[in-house]
């Protein structure tokens, strides 16, 4: 099957889908409303303006959705306005193109949330230049532009009215959706323990992971830390501080891999002692899966203990097994004891995280559980910045910021695609599309355009021959329908799988113009011909001022690397306070993210040196495993440390730190004038009161994560130096 049509990929989230159906109604509303009051034509322009106003209408909080209404309305009505009144004007239309084109590209610079406020700019500007008065002869220019913004302001007031009516629901589907992006990622640790997978490739398939479930949990947590003035939305925000906990402890299983299987690989039932431990974290995933599915409401109501226990007594049984295959007999210095002891402190920590997930499972059905788990976080904290400071757009505005200079290479390749559309207006009606094609597809980053490149010569092929298909058989009633289904579609496919969005879009811009234009004739050869100039327009221009990705690499390294030595002091403390390690659990997870996606942009970059990926990859997968490895201590020294006298913890701990932080590029404390005992030895008579040898898996596990850090050092992009840079470059992360 080919991938596009692959089932997989027209899965969507429940909540895109949720925001499709909403704004497909609105504007359906709007036109209706329109259609009542003043005819065909008044519906046709407010329709056009509730679409332009609907783009913004993304889940959010309800006084972020106030903001992007308003602003949305004034520039889109002054667009439409500035258009129909400068019409017989090529030179002032030019200027009204560049301005709105350069504005709309500088808004991005708020982040992923003002993406959409883009676009709903350059499509106002987009549609004004393509729409004719004939519907309204003899009426002023004002008239159209008054229509658009009554149906801007119509959905405007339904979206907000809708916004209140689903808050409640918006929540509860963004909790699903982080619920189960963190099940995929357990599956994807399950894989881990599977014999047949390498270690590398499973590694680099859990990081991708990962950076898909931070992307849902920004987005989860933006809406549920806000407004839990309801006990149920107290309960929505705690179930995500809890799974957040216990995705920290699924990250605290991380073992070394490659000991377990060298030693288990090569004993008699050593692959199938993995295997079960693989299956036994399968079924983790699948606690979580069903958590996720009851949220939705397609889960049973029942309760969860039984499934958790059953779960502990199979993880009990693996344990035993352990112990008959590799008994431990307190030889911590083999290799044969270290990997007991590797298997042994692994399997305490997936308990660990049954326990966990048996705790979110109990947030999520009891208020007094939600009610503890807040009392220890100050939700505010986890917040991001308002949008549209105009203080962070000011700072941008110079040449070398990559917003600028964004802003100042969609504006030519849009002055080039007016200039173009208005030398083929004898031969194209609607040569606007040009100038829309270009917009679609130009993005900040050379590989964003290609890939958006692709997606819309695709995207548009397919979507001209549904549309030749459905103008040949279908009445103008269900050409109607379809119509005001694509809108819906191309809104909820927009944040995910923009291929269906262009698909629907040249729908449903195909049958609005058969609605306007009836007697328009070649329109399916005329935009196929519009959407191959703008995509050859806009890859022209993507080499325009360029901006690479890989040019961030200094900065997005520094910024891993300062996340990682702050998570690194706060993990290492025994007791360190509640806020201000979530803090830095959450900076450092931000960060690997932030790099991963920069990795991933990187690949389609002309210019790449052989062995710059590689090494780029290496030095992401060494942080990640670093992060992995102090999640894990951090766990170890609030479980065990207790076990360890004070001042032998402080012995053990404080040499290996000194050295993470060197291999980090930070200061390295002073570990004082005895560094005491090797950090590496067992220390076995450091143990207070237990038979469980805490101190060496300690030590142990510090050496590990050493290790691990100069790997790091070793594997880093080089760097005039790793100082906390400047404030000045202004990005901001959704």
């Amino acid at each position: 099957m080919p991938k596009f049509i692959s089932l997989s990929n027209f899965s969507l989230p429940a909540q895109h889908l949720l925001s499709g159906l909403t704004a497909a109604i609105g504007v359906l509303v709007v036109a209706m409303a329109a259609a009542a009051i003043g005819g065909f034509y008044a519906a046709a322009a407010a329709a056009v303006g509730a679409t332009c106003i609907s783009i913004v209408d993304i889940p959010t909080p309800p006084d972020f959705k106030r903001r992007s209404f308003a602003i949305a309305f004034v520039f889109d009505s002054l667009i439409t306005l500035g258009v129909d009144l400068c019409r017989d004007q090529p030179v002032l239309l030019a200027l009204i193109v560049i301005a709105t084109s350069f504005t709309a590209a500088m808004v991005t610079v708020y982040g992923r949330i003002a993406l959409a406020m883009c676009m709903s700019m350059i499509l106002a500007m987009v549609l004004a230049l393509g729409t004719t008065l004939h519907g309204i002869a003899g009426a002023p220019a004002w008239q159209h532009a008054a229509l658009f913004a009554a149906g801007a302001a119509g959905y405007a007031v339904f979206g907000m009215l809708a916004a209140q009516i689903l808050a409640a629901r918006h929540k509860r589907i963004a909790l699903a959706g982080a619920l189960d992006g963190f099940a995929d990622y357990v599956r994807g640790k399950a894989g881990l323990y599977d014999t047949a997978l390498e270690i590398e490739a499973a590694y680099g398939g859990l990081i991708e992971r990962q950076v898909t479930l931070m992307e849902r949990v920004d987005a989860a947590r933006n809406l549920l830390f806000r407004d839990l003035q309801r006990p149920q939305e107290r309960q929505y925000a705690a179930a995500l501080v809890a799974m957040l906990d216990a995705f920290e402890t699924i990250l605290s299983s991380q073992t070394d891999y490659w000991l377990l299987r060298r030693h288990f690989g090569a004993m008699a039932e050593g692959p199938a002692l993995l295997h079960d431990i693989r299956d036994g974290v399968r079924q983790l995933a699948g606690m979580v899966t069903q958590i996720a599915a009851r949220l939705d409401g397609f889960g049973p109501d029942r309760g969860d203990e039984a499934d958790a226990e059953m779960l502990r007594r199979q993880f009990r049984a693996i344990a035993a097994r352990a112990d008959s295959i590799a008994p431990l007999h307190g030889q911590t210095e083999t290799d044969h004891g270290q990997a007991a002891l590797e298997l042994r402190a692994t399997l305490e920590r997936i308990g660990m995280a049954i326990d966990a997930i048996a705790r979110l499972q109990a947030v999520t059905r009891q208020f007094a559980m939600a009610e503890t788990v807040l009392a220890t976080v100050k939700l505010e904290d986890f917040l991001p910045p308002r949008p549209y400071r105009p203080r962070l757009l000011l700072r941008h505005m110079r040449y070398r910021s990559p917003v600028f200079r964004y802003a100042l290479r969609l504006s030519l390749a849009m002055l080039c695609a007016f200039i173009l559309s208005e030398m083929l207006s004898r031969y194209f009606a609607h040569g606007s599309w040009i100038l829309l094609t270009v917009a679609v597809i130009m993005r900040a980053s050379y590989s964003a355009t290609r890939q958006r490149q692709t997606d819309r010569l695709i995207g548009s092929l397919i979507g001209c021959v549904l549309a030749a298909g459905m103008l040949h058989v279908l009445p103008d009633a269900a050409l109607l329908a379809a119509a005001f289904i694509s809108i819906g579609l191309s809104h909820a496919y927009a944040p995910v799988r923009y291929r269906i969005t262009s698909t629907s879009a040249s729908v449903m811009a195909l049958l609005m113009m058969h609605f306007l234009s009836p007697t328009a004739e070649n329109l399916l050869v005329e935009r196929l011909l519009d959407t191959l100039l703008g995509a050859g327009i806009a890859w022209l221009f993507s080499f325009v001022l360029p901006y690479w990705e890989r040019q961030d690499v200094p900065d997005l390294t520094t910024g891993l690397l300062r996340a990682l030595r702050k998570y690194t002091r706060q993990a290492l403390r025994p007791a360190p306070a509640e806020q201000n390690y979530r803090l830095a659990r959450k900076d450092v997870f931000d960060a690997i993210a932030d790099f991963a996606g920069a990795l991933k942009r990187m690949r389609s970059e002309p210019g790449l040196q052989g062995g710059e990926m590689p090494r780029l990859r290496a030095f992401l997968a060494a942080s990640y495993r670093m992060m992995t490895q102090l999640a894990a201590l951090h766990v170890l020294l609030r479980m065990r440390g207790r076990d360890i006298a004070p001042q032998a913890l402080e012995q053990i701990v404080a040499p290996r730190q000194s050295a993470i932080l060197h291999h980090l590029g930070g200061t390295a404390p002073d570990a004082g004038p005895d560094a005491g005992p090797d950090a590496g030895a067992p220390a076995q008579a450091l143990v207070a009161d237990t038979d469980w040898p805490a101190p060496a898996a300690l030590a142990q596990r510090l050496q590990q994560a050493e290790a691990v850090s100069a790997l790091i050092a070793e594997q880093r992009p080089g760097l005039p130096d790793v100082a906390p840079r400047r404030k000045g470059r202004g990005q901001t992360r959704g």
